[in-house]
């Protein structure tokens, strides 16, 4: 399961293609987004012809070619344009010709707004040319096969293209840190052994805790420089407790005061809740900025971490279907009733995985929970009978009576500090 982190430039990439597609032809998709459908036998759409300012086939003497192929020469010149960078969005006005028979695929000059395009997602020689360029210049392309594909098409119809570009604005992403693709060796270390710098410090005094509510925005980079994921661009930040975000973010987050700003790598398998790729396929290290905008406390204090929540201790009780559990405080007595499997209970409760993560709590909402136990985990149904009214127990349900590696559950064996409060009501005698 993704988190807000990844879903919210999901969107914006979404945002993106549509813009793209529906201008005209599969032909434009390409250079907006680097997608493999050029030249792969879709029907074309009639595209009014447009003649090229030179030759399409053969560039002018006084043209410039890059080390990848990529030939280009100015038409209009501004050096005093802003300067795309490797992740901006640009905003372009443009005309495409095929280089081998100089037909127009495509065209926005007669008509339509300017396209955003992502560098992104771009291909290869569209990121590599808006590089070249500035805010308000125009130039030819002559864009060679090998890089004008972000994904080459599968019937192996890749063709050379000849663009003429207009540069109308940037909507500038942020700065490429220069220590992306490693930490420096001053990095401090948070315990799951995630490296970070403080690269602003918070006006804060309180670091966040894993149930306070934290108004964040971040940016993350993969190994290279490119971005990934970002809530800067979109300007959307995200709002919400660490708990309920993925390991990884969840800790750096409560290691930042209000106002903090850091930058940390860490394994891409720790920016998920579910084990699941990234948006992309994302593996290996990744480098983030986050900034925490605010920090709201929240109301209600849930138990600490217990110290005994990686395994069940030395002595503790276990029912006859496996779940292990620990009386904390025994209630007063006055009512020696247990729960029938198929009763409703009102609890107060709290839980976490393992390794001391918490993943739900009625405490933090500062109100107890009803539940049939016909309605929960199965280690709960077995678990929950061994109390009395005004029992606290600590429970350990192995998997195999918790979640079973349901996509988005929590993982693994699971431990849960429960309260009961009152039996509700048998629901079937």
């Amino acid at each position: 399961m993704f988190g807000p982190e990844m879903r919210g430039f999901t969107t914006l990439f979404l945002l993106l293609g549509l813009v793209a597609c529906t201008r005209s032809s599969d032909d434009k998709t390409q250079a907006a987004t680097g997608t493999s459908s050029v030249g792969s036998g879709a029907a074309r759409v009639r595209t009014d012809q447009v003649t090229p300012p030179f030759d399409v086939k053969t560039p002018p003497a006084d043209a410039t070619k890059t080390s990848s192929g990529l030939t280009y020469k100015k038409l209009v010149t501004n050096d005093a344009g802003a300067q795309p960078r490797r992740n901006d969005i640009v905003l372009i006005n443009y005309t495409g010709w095929r280089q081998t028979t100089g037909e127009t695929f495509y065209s926005n000059r007669a008509s339509g707004p300017p396209m955003p395009l992502n560098l992104t997602q771009a291909a290869p020689g569209f990121v590599e040319a808006m590089q070249l360029l500035r805010k308000g210049e125009k130039a030819m392309l002559w864009m060679p096969a090998a890089i004008g594909y972000k994904t080459p098409p599968a019937d192996g119809t890749a063709e050379p293209r000849v663009y003429e570009v207009e540069v109308v604005d940037i909507t500038p992403s942020p700065v490429i840190p220069d220590d992306v693709a490693k930490p420096p060796a001053n990095a401090e270390t948070l315990p799951s052994g995630t490296k970070f710098v403080v690269v602003k410090p918070g006006t804060g005094k309180d670091k966040a805790r894993q149930f306070d509510t934290v108004t964040y925005n971040y940016t993350a980079w993969d190994g290279t420089g490119r971005m990934i994921d970002t809530t800067e661009v979109r300007k959307n930040s995200v709002t919400a407790p660490p708990y309920k975000q993925s390991p990884g973010m969840g800790e750096m987050l409560t290691a930042l005061t209000a106002g903090a700003r850091a930058r940390f790598w860490i394994d891409a398998k720790k920016m998920t809740s579910d084990d699941k790729p990234l948006l992309g396929g994302q593996q290996g290290l990744l480098c983030y900025e986050v900034e925490a905008v605010q920090i709201v406390k929240a109301q209600h204090e849930v138990p600490p971490t217990p110290p005994d929540v990686a395994k069940p201790p030395d002595g503790a009780n276990k029912t006859a279907k496996g779940v292990f559990y620990r009386v904390l405080k025994a209630g007063p007595g006055k009512d020696p009733r247990h729960p029938a499997p198929n009763d409703t209970v009102k609890v107060h409760y709290t839980g976490w995985t393992t390794d001391g993560r918490m993943f739900d709590s009625s405490d933090l909402r500062g109100e107890p929970a009803t539940f049939s136990l016909q309605g929960v985990v199965a280690g709960w149904t077995d678990g929950i009978p061994v109390m009395t009214i005004g029992d606290r127990v600590r429970f350990w349900i192995p998997e195999a009576l918790a979640y079973k590696g349901a996509p988005g559950k929590p993982k693994g064996m699971l431990v849960f500090d429960v309260e009961l409060l009152e039996i509700v009501a048998p629901t079937n005698h």
